[in-house]
């Protein structure tokens, strides 16, 4: 900003923002440079500006001058009239200090009476309670007196009021005094207390030496009655304390020596007057003379006691009562038969005459006395079944006893040709179902029962000619049976012998020469009765016989002559009782007769012996007719039966299972046992052949041959599988290995002789029926000749004996190649052999 017009403009612009606060809006004038030299001329400009205004402002003086004058007039009016409220306000201030100061008198004054007001509701309060710790004084005095003259309820009553008193005293009130009131309280309500229980030993008063208890209504000295007695005593909730002590003392001096039954003389019940006393041998054992006793009893409290009182000690005394009554008295009237009804009825009749008397005077708690009438068919029920099952129970403990000889007898249609021959052996026993299903047991190791065929040496023809009679029965039907037996008691999931590791046997076909003509059969029946001993221990004659006796005592209920007596409803209870004596037979019989070292043989035995008896009872009790109609069709065996038999097999079975264990370690168990020590292999030979043969000496005195024979038999058939399972796990059997195992099964087959019927010992040539009852035994016998024999008896066996009937063509080249080099000879005969196929035992 250097020309003059800049300058100019300059001055403008400041008088511009001077006055009116205006700022240049041109950014040039704003953003402009002023030099030094243009300061001169702005002030100028100012100056002159300056001047303007002044003028101005004189000229407009001149002009308002007379409004000036009067605003002044105003200004001083109003200057006085404030000074005039200044000095009202002073006064008004001096007015109101002085007014404080009243308030603060009057306050002082206000705060004097408040004081003086709270000074006198203190003394009124603390006459107040002045007053009353003057009552409660005078009346604990007065409490004292009257306790001291026995006035006891009174007192109780007036010592009841203090104590309220006291609990609801305000907190302020808990001085000293107070509590010394509280504690003398204390002492007075012990002090009545005892006073109180000496009164009521007084007024019931119970002499132990003498057995007495004498009850007064009021004590002649005294001030108190039996019934404020009991007022006072409730106001210490002891009512049913002393109720129960009551009961227990009069129990223990009178009642309990009457209602126990005592050997000797039975003491009896004396009333004289306020007292009643037990009497040295006056009562006799009987129903009548106790419910006579127990009614004087009753009567004597009901008439000497308050009725608030009775109420309680019948609460404490009746569940006692009526417990020892029924269990000491009233359960031994109950009859266990049929034959002491007349007594029992004659028990019911003074049962309910009992009640109804306890009735007529209001004796509560007489409902027991009333359910024993009524219930009579459940409790007569139970006490049958209760006697039965505990005489069953203790002839079961008495362990097996003395062997009892059954016999088992069979009737059976036989071919004419073969009734000589089975009247030697009968051997039709060893096929029915009374030891079949359960011959062995041993399903793992059994093969496929194989028919009889024949063989190139006569005396194996002739074992095969006897067992052609009757064929084994089918794996199938003993597993299914074995199963049956098992399911019926959560049986079955033990292991088997685990013989049944041993190669497979093909299932030989039978020969159509053994088979007979239907024509033939038919035309040659004839009916045979067949006859085997055993022995049974002592235990089933005893389920026998009390399950007989149920059903017949049963059956008697349901007779028309029998409809009137009270416990002819519960003859369909009784039907079902004989199930809890099989069951209580099933259940706890084990234990006993595990006693005996063949317990589980005579198991078998009883439970097939009862089981057959339970049926022919079953179908004589449908053919009878001296049944009324409501007793047909009670008595269902069938499944009871069943089970028996199960129950039986099952232990049958646990023998066989427990022995052929044992066998099975004398071979070493799962080890191969020709892998043995020689000294060892031929010690356990021995050990078992014993063993078998000890078993049959045992048992020989407990089953019929057959089943002794189809036991004897599974443990044989053990064995076998055993050591031909072993034979075929080695790796070669050399010379002197062939001999030595050849010895061992020899050993083995000499078992034979066990398989000899007692009466075919006398017979020129005795035939052992073995193979019959030892399903290995010819694949044993095949097996003995082919470690025996040469590759020309080998070939020989194969095509002109039946060595395929039990081993396959594997199994015997198998054989083969154990026992001999590997040569062309060897060669031949195998190829032969696989050429050959089934071989000529199989065509």
């Amino acid at each position: 900003m250097t020309s003059t017009a800049d300058e100019a403009r300059l001055g403008d612009t400041l008088i511009q923002f001077s006055v009116d606060g205006r700022f240049p809006e041109e950014e040039a004038t704003s953003a402009a440079y002023v030099e030094s030299s243009a300061f001169p001329v702005a002030l100028k400009a100012l100056a002159e500006a300056q001047t303007d205004l002044e003028t101005e402002i004189r000229k407009i003086s001149r002009e308002s001058a007379p409004d000036v004058d009067t605003w002044i007039a105003h200004a001083q009016t109003i200057q006085d009239d404030i000074e005039s409220s200044r000095r009202l306000a002073s006064g008004i201030v001096k007015q109101a200090e002085a007014d404080k100061e009243r308030l603060a008198n009057v306050s002082d004054k206000e705060h004097h009476v408040a004081f003086l007001e709270a000074e006198l509701a203190f003394s009124e309060h603390l006459a107040h309670s002045l007053k009353v710790l003057q009552w409660m004084d005078a009346t604990l005095d007065q409490v004292e007196q009257l306790a001291g003259e026995s006035n006891l309820l009174e007192a109780l009553q007036m010592l009841e009021d203090v104590r309220r008193r006291i609990s609801t005293a305000a907190p302020d009130e808990t001085t000293r005094a107070m509590r010394i009131i509280d504690d003398r309280c204390s002492e007075l309500r012990k002090y009545i207390h005892e006073q109180l229980h000496e009164a009521w030993a007084a007024l019931i008063d119970f002499d132990f030496d003498a057995n007495a208890l004498t009850i007064h209504k009021k004590l002649p000295a005294g001030r108190i009655d039996l019934e404020q007695a009991i007022l006072a005593l409730d106001s210490f909730k002891e009512v049913d304390a002393v109720a129960i002590n009551f009961w227990k003392e009069l129990d223990q001096i009178i009642i309990k020596p009457r209602t126990i039954l005592q050997s000797g003389v039975q003491p009896g019940v004396a009333i004289d007057g306020n007292t009643i006393k037990s009497t040295e041998g006056s009562a006799d054992h009987t129903i009548k003379s106790l419910f006579a006793d127990l009614t004087g009893i009753i009567r004597f409290l009901f008439e000497k006691l308050p009725r608030d009182f009775i109420s309680h000690v019948s609460d404490a005394m009746m569940p006692i009562l009526s417990t020892r009554v029924k269990e000491n008295w009233l359960d031994n009237a109950v009859p266990t038969s049929l034959e002491d009804l007349r007594g029992y009825q004659v028990a019911l009749v003074q049962v309910a005459e009992f009640a109804s008397e306890l009735d007529k005077m209001h004796w509560p708690d007489t409902a027991s006395f009333h359910d024993w009438v009524s219930g009579v068919p459940k409790i007569w029920l139970a006490k049958r079944r209760e006697t039965s099952l505990d005489w069953i129970r203790h002839q079961l403990s008495l362990g097996v006893g003395t062997p009892k000889v059954a016999v088992k007898v069979e009737k059976r249609m036989v071919a004419q040709e073969e009734t000589s021959h089975l009247a030697a052996t009968e051997k039709d026993t060893a096929e029915d179902g009374w030891d079949a299903a359960w011959d062995s047991g041993d399903d793992n190791d059994k093969p496929d029962p194989a028919p009889t065929m024949r063989r190139h040496r006569s005396s194996l023809e002739e074992e095969r000619t006897t067992v052609q009679s009757s064929l084994p029965i089918p794996e199938d039907v003993i597993e299914d049976d074995a199963n049956d037996g098992a399911d019926a008691w959560g049986w079955g999931d033990e292991d088997n012998d685990g013989d049944g590791e041993r190669p497979a046997t093909p299932n030989p076909e039978p020969s159509p020469d053994i088979t007979p003509e239907p024509s033939e059969v038919v035309s040659d029946l004839r009916e045979m009765t067949i006859a085997e001993k055993y022995y049974t221990s002592s235990m089933p004659q005893h389920v026998l016989s009390t399950v007989v006796t149920i059903y017949e005592d049963a059956a008697s209920l349901t007779q028309e002559k029998n409809s009137k007596l009270p416990i002819t409803p519960a003859a369909p209870g009784l039907f079902n009782l004989p199930t809890s004596v099989l069951a209580m037979y099933r259940a706890i019989s084990p234990a006993y007769y595990s006693q005996d070292p063949n317990g589980n043989l005579f198991l078998y035995n009883d439970a097939m012996w009862l089981s057959e008896q339970l049926n022919n009872y079953q179908e004589e009790w449908k053919q009878r007719k001296d049944l009324s109609d409501r007793s047909y069709g009670k008595v269902r065996l069938d499944q009871e039966t069943k089970t028996l038999e199960s129950f039986g097999k099952r232990a049958y079975t646990n023998e066989l299972v427990s022995q052929r264990t044992t066998l099975k370690n004398f071979l070493g168990d799962t080890q191969n046992f020709f892998q043995q020590d020689p000294i060892t292999i031929e010690a356990d030979t021995k050990n078992v052949i014993s063993y078998i043969r000890d078993k049959c000496k045992d048992w020989t005195k407990l089953l019929t041959w057959s089943t002794l024979a189809s036991a004897i038999g599974s443990l044989v058939n053990s064995v076998a599988s055993k050591l031909i399972t072993d034979i075929f796990e080695l790796t070669t059997i050399g010379v002197d290995d062939a001999e030595r195992i050849a010895t061992i099964l020899t050993q083995v087959e000499g078992l034979s002789d066990l398989f000899l019927k007692p009466q075919n010992v006398s017979q020129p040539e005795p035939i052992s029926l073995a193979p019959h009852f030892v399903p290995l035994w010819f694949r044993l016998n095949f097996l003995n000749q082919v470690l025996q024999s040469n590759l020309n008896d080998i070939r020989f066996l194969w095509n002109e004996s039946d060595l395929s009937l039990y081993f396959s063509p594997e199994e015997v080249v198998e054989l083969i190649r154990l026992s001999f080099e590997n040569n062309s000879n060897v060669r031949g005969v195998v190829r032969e052999i696989e050429r050959g196929g089934r071989g000529k035992g199989r065509e």
